[in-house]
């Protein structure tokens, strides 16, 4: 199954794309309809082809997680609400154990593990493990996020600062409506972002 980034998403017991694309399509159709948007629209708002959001409707295609966060951006949703639209959608407590939560491909050589499933919440947790040298693409979206690097090192690009370097411990806080974006080290990194409200 295509993706736009030609990602495998089946590794390391990862979600896989060929299970979630069945999913994601009527999720993704029903929350459209729902915002009274035309696919055209959507394209627009989002920054995909109406072609390429065709096929994801039509379960003949899968997008990256960053696309599908800006496509979740659009509609007012989170990706884990597109990804796992069956999920209650809000329960006080959830629990996730080290040994039984899935991933998903961020990009390639990037997985992230969610860690507050469910719709409702006030924010969102998700740990992310990813190679040497990657760069994220660029995003802002509302409330304040948290980056708390656990292993390696990551450089923070806030739009109008100076780059922040991490070590494993330490922590930044920025209002997630400044441009921002991740870049990992020399060896890689394994960190938790913690955003409020939830926008991944």
């Amino acid at each position: 199954m295509p993706t736009d980034d030609n990602t495998d998403h089946s590794d390391n017991g990862d979600l896989d794309a060929e299970a979630i694309a069945p999913q994601l399509g009527p999720a993704l159709r029903r929350r459209r309809k729902a915002a009274s948007m035309t696919m055209q629209e959507l394209a627009d708002r989002c920054g995909l082809s109406q072609p390429f959001l065709s096929q994801i409707e039509n379960s003949r295609a899968m997008p990256s997680l960053f696309a599908l966060h800006r496509v979740a951006q659009a509609l007012g949703t989170t990706t884990v609400g597109l990804l796992d639209p069956e999920y209650p959608e809000y329960s006080e407590v959830t629990l996730v154990r080290a040994d039984d939560s899935s991933g998903f491909v961020l990009s390639e050589g990037a997985r992230t593990r969610f860690l507050t499933p469910g719709d409702g919440h006030r924010l969102e947790v998700n740990e992310t493990v990813a190679e040497a040298g990657l760069v994220s693409e660029p995003t802002e979206h509302e409330g304040q996020e948290v980056i708390m690097v656990l292993e390696g090192s990551v450089e923070v690009r806030l739009q109008g600062r100076d780059p922040v370097e991490l070590h494993a411990g330490d922590t930044i806080l920025y209002p997630a409506t400044t441009r921002h974006q991740w870049l990992t080290g020399q060896v890689g990194a394994r960190f938790v972002m913690v955003t409020s409200p939830p926008s991944f």
